[in-house]
């Protein structure tokens, strides 16, 4: 019992990181941004590259979470600005960027899956009759450690300040003399080089291919709405739980339903608390 909600706090964090990006990017712009799991590909694609040149671990992953960051500014640049006003026009917009980016890695890279070597993938902590292999507890701790750096840059910071004003009230926030678009692009930035961090942490578990990210993709967004559109410590929560639930389902009844079990959980939440697991106004970030 212990083990498997061990293994459900690991695939959480997983999805935590994942829909804290996309929760913050909705908060701000209420845009669903589908080509989020194109940036975890290119920025996986890149970590595996920068590794297959030669380059240590530690190196070959910054340029990865840089490559995300640049990656998903890029989009916020080129495409989401221009329908910020125009939010109908959102989810054709972010499948299309999703499209390009995963045909640009496999244009790149290739469609085979390739595996990515960190230094810890032989280590196995062990704590009485719990085992964790070393690349789960390595994504443990890099996200609650991207988790406790996005809440000092909310809370502590005044770009954060002014990033949550935006996401309450953007006509406001304009008045006061908030530059939009710089929240905006920061928004997406962090939302980037979050990508990056679950891209690292993602790719030594499952290989690296154009097509890695999509079905925790789907997780995130059902954490998204668990957790209450635009909430990041909603995010978490509802990333924590989905994990969980998705690892009880898997152990006790069928791992053939595992993602089941997390869609199960949606139509429960929507059902009894539409709001999600923790109610927010609309478009908050917190």
């Amino acid at each position: 019992m212990i083990q498997t909600l061990v293994n459900g706090a690991f695939l959480g964090c997983l999805f935590a990181v994942m829909a804290v990006g996309l929760t913050l990017v909705y908060g701000v712009m209420e845009v669903p941004n589908f080509a989020h799991a194109g940036v975890v590909v290119l920025a996986a694609c890149t970590t595996w590259s920068a590794t297959a040149a030669g380059l240590p671990f530690v190196l070959a992953a910054l340029a990865g979470i840089a490559c995300g960051g640049l990656v998903s500014v890029l989009t916020e640049t080129a495409a989401y600005r221009w329908i910020v006003d125009k939010p109908a026009a959102a989810p054709a917009v972010a499948l299309g960027l999703l499209l390009i980016l995963q045909n640009t890695a496999l244009r790149l890279y290739g469609g085979e899956g390739r595996s990515l070597d960190t230094p810890y993938d032989t280590v196995l902590l062990r704590f009485g009759g719990i085992s964790l292999p070393g690349v789960k507890a390595a994504l443990m701790v890099l996200a609650g450690l991207s988790l406790a750096a996005l809440h000092l840059l909310l809370a502590r910071t005044s770009l954060g300040r002014r990033m949550r004003a935006v996401a309450q009230d953007r006509e406001a926030a304009a008045m006061l003399g908030i530059p939009l678009r710089r929240q905006y692009a920061l928004a997406f930035l962090v939302a980037g080089l979050l990508a990056g961090v679950a891209a690292i942490a993602y790719a030594p578990t499952y290989q690296v291919s154009p097509y890695m990210a999509d079905e925790v993709l789907l997780s995130a967004f059902v954490v998204v709405v668990l957790g209450g559109l635009g909430s990041v410590w909603g995010a978490v929560a509802g990333g924590l739980v989905l994990g969980v639930v998705e690892s009880l389902g898997a152990a006790y009844v069928s791992s053939a339903y595992q993602s089941a079990f997390g869609f199960l959980m949606l139509v429960i939440v929507l059902v009894l608390r539409p709001t999600g697991l923790r109610s927010t106004n609309s478009r908050r970030v917190a």
